[in-house]
């Protein structure tokens, strides 16, 4: 009985998702290839976690700049409070080049889709929160570890360490504390800017299961065509 109950609030949390989102987002099924912007281009998660895929920028952050796609893949306990993998989840960002992804445009778009998320998904839940005290910090790493074993060893991969002060509108209402790791590459071949983002309330670290898993989900994505926007 608790897992029916547990699958029906997931669902519910992807309804309102896709209802934040409108038609443009859509529920992915188990490793079938995500088709993105134009026909041509595809994101592979090869995992059987649940996702989406959403326009960007979403309606529910219209204060975000970035113009592309995001598919996103939830830890199975991303709802449940009391889970090891709650909130946890790795999602990818497929963007139209020659935006200017510096680290300092990264932190302010980050922080525009998580205000707008809080915001829009409190007010389903009838509640109010203050977005505008939530704080994102981002720094550069030394190295990128655990690339996506597509990628070429040539090829210039940028890593992030972040840690976003929010409240979580789904489940608590409670402020939490969630950190990332963020890569960023360009690819010739479809000519896209990626932004492969992994997160959790747990901090990272060798041996915290949750992780082991996000970086596992990492490193065999696979994204390949050519989008013509």
């Amino acid at each position: 009985m608790k897992n029916v109950r547990t699958l029906l609030f997931l669902a519910w949390c992807l309804s309102v998702l896709a209802g934040l989102t409108g038609p443009s987002s859509a529920a992915e099924p188990k490793d079938k290839p995500a088709a993105v912007g134009v026909t041509g281009e595809q994101l592979v998660f090869h995992t059987d976690w649940k996702g989406e895929r959403i326009a960007l920028p979403p309606t529910f952050a219209p204060a975000m700049k970035l113009k592309g796609i995001e598919v996103i893949r939830f830890a199975p306990g991303m709802f449940q409070a009391q889970s090891e993998s709650f909130f946890s989840y790795a999602f990818v960002f497929s963007l139209v080049k020659e935006q200017g992804l510096t680290r300092e445009v990264i932190q302010r778009e980050m922080l525009a889709y998580y205000q707008g998320l809080a915001e829009s998904v409190s007010k389903s839940r009838g509640r109010t929160v203050d977005a505008g005290k939530f704080t994102f910090e981002l720094e550069q790493a030394k190295q990128a570890i655990g690339t996506p074993d597509q990628i070429p060893a040539a090829t210039k991969v940028t890593q992030y360490a972040g840690k976003l002060a929010w409240v979580e509108p789904f489940v608590t209402g409670q402020p939490q504390t969630l950190h990332f790791e963020i890569q960023f590459w360009t690819d010739p071949g479809t000519a896209r800017d990626y932004l492969f983002v992994c997160t959790s309330p747990k901090a990272p670290g060798a041996t915290e299961a949750i992780w082991r898993e996000l970086r596992s989900l990492r490193r065999s994505f696979e994204f390949k065509g050519t989008p013509k926007n």
